[in-house]
C-alpha cells in the first residue's frame, strides 16, 4: 500500500494556522492572548529550559519549529517510494513518535471545549482548535507517510498458492 501524497499534504496543512500563529506570537503579536499574558513567562513558569525561553524572547517559537519539522518529515516520507533505501531509525522513529500527536490533539480539543475551570483562560477560544487541528494533522500526516515504509515480517508474507 502506498500513501497518496495529497492526503499527507492535506493533513499536514492543518498545522499551517498553528505555525503562523506561534510565529506571530514569537515576533511579538498579541492576537488570541489575554491581556498581560506572556508566552515566554508561561514557559518559565512551567519549567521550560532557559534556551527555549531565550528563543521565544528572540522571535523563535520552538513548537512552531517542531511543527515545521514534523510537516517536512511527513512530506519527505510521502514523496519517497517505499522501495528506496531509507535511514529507518533516523526518519521512521521520529515519525512513529509523532503519531502520538493524534491523541494529544484530541485531548487538547476536549479540554479546550470543556474549559479550564474557574481560572480565566490565557488564550482566546479560537486558539485551542487551531492547536488541536495542528496536532491531529501532523500526527495523521506522519502516520500516513510512515505506513508504506514499515517492515513487514517475513512470516507475515503469505506464499502464493
Amino acid at each position: 500500500m502506498t500513501t497518496h501524497p495529497r492526503a499527507v499534504a492535506l493533513a499536514a496543512g492543518l498545522a499551517l494556522p498553528y505555525i503562523a500563529l506561534k510565529s506571530y506570537w514569537a515576533a511579538g503579536g498579541r492576537a488570541g492572548m489575554a491581556d498581560g499574558f506572556d508566552m515566554a513567562d508561561e514557559f518559565r513558569h512551567n519549567g521550560a529550559p532557559t534556551a527555549l525561553i531565550w528563543l521565544e524572547r528572540h522571535g523563535i517559537d520552538f513548537t512552531a519549529v517542531l511543527a515545521v519539522t514534523g510537516v517536512a518529515l511527513a512530506l519527505f516520507l510521502a514523496h519517497r517510494p517505499p522501495a528506496r533505501p531509507l535511514p529507518r531509525r533516523l526518519l521512521l522513529t521520529p515519525a512513529r513518535a509523532g503519531i502520538l500527536l493524534i491523541p494529544y490533539g484530541l485531548l487538547t480539543a476536549l479540554f479546550g471545549a470543556l474549559g479550564s475551570g474557574s481560572d480565566p483562560a490565557p488564550l482566546t477560544g479560537w486558539v485551542a482548535p487551531a492547536g488541536a487541528a495542528a496536532f491531529v494533522g501532523i500526527g495523521s500526516a506522519l502516520a500516513l507517510a510512515a505506513w508504506p515504509h514499515r517492515r513487514v515480517p517475513v512470516s507475515a508474507v503469505s506464499a502464493e498458492p
